[in-house]
């Protein structure tokens, strides 16, 4: 059997150096690749017949391109989570299988959230501001199992926040979805409709929502006004998902709230945006999850998927299927 493998990676070769010999790698009896390595201009080049395609993230815009170019590729692997970029229904109507990087990186954002919120509860940030004005205010720091935090959304990050508060020894734990259930290392989980009521009661508010036409804009003025005035509000799902302009506005209100946003709409923001003026505001650019390590792991999920996918054998995080592990 001879496979046609495109791998789409930018100069520095940070994914396609991992996988090294693919042959060696995967060692499926019969199995002979036939490997191009392309840069993204360079997608013409792209052999019609390739059957399997891996992109590095960032490139969503190429993969509509490829299905155009080759078009009896039947299998696409795209190194990120959120799909949101990505032509979908086009890919699922054709019948080409997509996979994702979901779950690789669930730990590493889980820590950059706590992270960001010792940086407002043990006062970290007012510090650091302070210290450019060569001042020392005294404050009192919170103690972990004095925060309660609200996660909206309890997908794998969510969960992933869930378990890493629990550890680090966080009072109450409540997520917000759509269905409500039962979900470990939650204290509860509750509806979408009560959110407001929620965030007026929690200190921690996290979104970990993906962009999907029910979420867009879904945080905004009404529901960022119940913010509390001591509060951290973090952003690690999607842009689309909170009214900018409205928690530019609920920031400037509260002196005491810290922001965190590691993803807003559009990335970056426009240098006009008034979020840049506001002193309690954190913005980071879309990297929570950007381990120095992430490339092998990325690698090792590709290298494990294309060998199920020579021996037939059902592929993880395939979009549409539920999570299996490897």
């Amino acid at each position: 059997m001879i496979l046609r493998i495109v791998i789409v990676d930018r100069s520095d070769g940070a994914d396609s150096s991992r996988l090294g010999d693919l042959g060696s790698a995967v060692n499926v009896p019969g199995a002979e690749f036939k490997v191009q390595r392309l840069l993204p201009a360079d997608l013409r080049q792209v052999h019609p017949d390739t059957s399997v395609v891996f992109v590095r993230a960032g490139y969503w815009n190429d993969v509509e391109r490829l299905l155009e170019l080759a078009p009896a590729v039947s299998w696409v692997h795209v190194n990120m989570t959120g799909v949101d970029h990505l032509p979908v229904d086009r890919m699922e109507s054709a019948g080409v299988i997509l996979t994702t990087c979901r779950g690789v990186l669930d730990l590493a954002i889980a820590e950059f959230v706590l992270g960001s919120v010792l940086l407002w509860s043990k006062g970290l940030l007012r510090s650091a501001l302070d210290t450019r004005e060569r001042r020392t205010d005294y404050r009192e720091p919170k103690a972990n199992s004095e925060l309660n935090a609200l996660i909206i959304g309890t997908g794998n990050i969510g969960s992933e926040c869930a378990r890493v508060f629990r550890q680090a020894g966080f009072g109450r734990i409540v997520g917000i979805r759509r269905t409500p259930v039962p979900l470990p290392d939650f204290d509860d989980v509750a509806s979408v409709e009560v959110m407001p009521i929620q965030i007026s009661q929690h200190d921690v508010v996290v979104s970990c929502l993906p962009a999907t036409s029910a979420t867009d804009g879904l945080i905004g003025s009404a529901v960022l006004r119940q913010l509390r005035k001591e509060s951290v509000f973090i952003n690690v799902g999607r842009g689309s998902t909170v009214d900018h302009m409205a928690l530019a506005e609920e920031m400037n209100a509260r002196a005491g709230t810290v922001a965190v946003l590691d993803v807003t709409e559009p990335e970056p923001l426009p240098m006009d945006h008034p979020l840049w003026d506001c002193s309690n505001v954190v913005i980071s650019p879309h990297m929570s999850g950007d381990t120095v390590g992430r490339h092998d792991a990325f690698a090792a999920l590709f290298l494990e998927n294309l060998r199920r996918y020579c021996s037939g054998d059902e592929l993880l995080n395939r979009v549409g299927q539920p999570p299996e592990s490897a």
